[in-house]
């Protein structure tokens, strides 16, 4: 989380494996990512909000058009030189740099295009600020697009953290994001949402669930039955793992404490409630950590086999043990952090806490939410403080966030508006073809019945 590096890096990318494998070989750099997308359009417009120096991006990001590179280059806030990222065989290389690109890398990165690129910014970046200086302009390209290509996704575990608790939109964005990637309107992919709250989870809440002990309140809120979850498993397994450790914990064994599926209507989505009261945590299993560690960490590797999506909402304290689980077994890790200044520092705060308990930061991504710019905090000054690459920025819309939790509807099946289009194009980070998905259907409450409440008799 060095504040000393120099170069601000946009980056555009069609894999994610290719993105990860850059940034790790650039932290020991002078270059920050500042953030990285799959969609062309939101690259440039991350490079102009977040004042990057340069951008890398490559041709087959979705809606990459040539005209971006001069764009870029003849903003009238600040000139940023591109560099494409294109495949070793192909001819995309020259055709950008026909186009106004500064240079470019290939694929497969190699120590080699690593070096070539960390030059290859120095060089372009510095000759940028020299001619600026100069008060020079650059010369225009004539525009040529290339070849629309397919796009390519990774299955992922996805865990969604906050370091402050209170009106950070945590549980809310798991959910909704969780909708998004299985919705049959949206990406219709086998999806788990698993509950690792370790102080009390409300996932079902926002589903509609509701613990069988609230009848009253389930009939007068037309909600949904559950009766166990993630504490009676942990319980069940408590009795024999010092026999048989977590070795019992497979597929069809977890899948005894899931909601009915799914667990929204037209979905592939899966849930495994979470701690349904707040004094769960105190109970005896609890007492053993590291029982809870694996019981954690073996849901998570057996859930992945059999999913596309796995999304994990979890708590503030990263050392409790569902906490720490989710961490080390995700691929992305969300950091929830709304625009208050409180927050962002002790955000700041809980990473390098982190980083030294993980040892680094690099699946750690900034997600912004109840964002507003008149809010008096930019989303660049929040990149700058938490030195974390920007994903996405959810906007400030209360009032439908309000409605959706209290209606137990995810706002991404209802929202035609920013916040649901921040959502859906937050799922298209992870499965490219969500890529202009906005268009939701005419979801009504259902009618109430008496058979809908009870999802599983034990």
């Amino acid at each position: 989380m060095s504040d000393e590096k120099k170069y601000r890096l946009a980056i555009g990318y069609r894999n994610s494996s290719d993105v990860e494998e850059l940034r790790e070989a650039l932290v020991n750099t002078d270059i920050k990512v500042v953030s990285y997308d799959q969609d062309a359009q939101r690259v440039f417009d991350n490079a102009i909000r977040l004042d990057a120096d340069i951008v890398l991006i490559t041709p087959d990001c979705m809606g990459y058009r040539t005209a971006i590179l001069q764009d870029l280059l003849f903003h009238h806030t600040k000139s940023i030189p591109v560099v494409g990222w294109v495949e070793a065989r192909s001819d995309d290389g020259r055709q950008m740099m026909a186009n106004g690109a500064a240079g470019y890398i290939t694929l497969p990165l190699d120590a080699v295009q690593i070096s070539n690129f960390v030059n290859l910014v120095h060089e372009v970046v510095e000759r940028e600020l020299k001619r600026r200086a100069q008060g020079e302009t650059p010369a225009p390209h004539p525009a040529a697009a290339p070849e629309a290509r397919a796009q390519a996704w990774q299955s992922r575990v996805v865990a969604v953290y906050v370091p402050k608790g209170g009106g950070s939109h945590r549980t809310t964005t798991a959910v909704n994001l969780s909708v998004v990637l299985s919705h049959v309107t949206m990406g219709n992919q086998p999806t788990m949402l698993l509950d690792f709250d370790q102080t009390k989870g409300d996932c079902h809440t926002m589903l509609g669930y509701i613990m069988a002990s609230e009848m009253k309140i389930a009939l007068a809120r037309n909600l949904r039955i559950i009766e166990r979850g993630l504490y009676d498993l942990i319980v069940n397994v408590g009795v024999r793992y010092a026999v048989q450790g977590a070795a019992m914990l497979n597929l069809p064994f977890i899948r005894n404490y899931l909601v009915d599926s799914p667990a929204v209507p037209e979905s592939q989505l899966d849930l495994l409630p979470g701690l349904l009261r707040p004094t769960d945590n105190g109970s005896e299993e609890f007492h053993n950590r590291q029982m809870i560690l694996d019981i954690a960490r073996t849901i998570i590797q057996q859930v992945r086999r059999a999913y596309a999506f796995t999304v994990i909402d979890l708590g503030q304290d990263f050392s409790a043990p569902l906490h720490e689980a989710a961490i080390r077994e995700a691929d992305d890790v969300l950091v929830i952090v709304p625009p208050i200044m409180t927050a962002v520092l002790d955000t700041r705060y809980a990473l390098q806490s982190l980083e030294r308990y993980f040892g680094d930061l690099n699946k750690f991504r900034l997600l912004t939410t109840g964002y507003d710019p008149s809010f008096g905090l930019s989303e660049r000054e929040m990149v700058d403080m938490l030195g974390l690459p920007l994903v996405a920025t959810i906007p400030f819309e209360p009032l439908v966030a309000t409605q959706a939790i209290n209606t137990h509807t995810p706002y991404v099946l209802t929202d035609s508006g920013p916040l649901g289009n921040s959502l859906r194009a937050l799922g298209a980070m992870y499965l490219p073809q969500l890529q202009g998905a906005t268009r939701v259907k005419d979801n009504k409450i259902p009618g109430f019945s008496i058979k809908r409440l009870f999802i599983r008799q034990v």
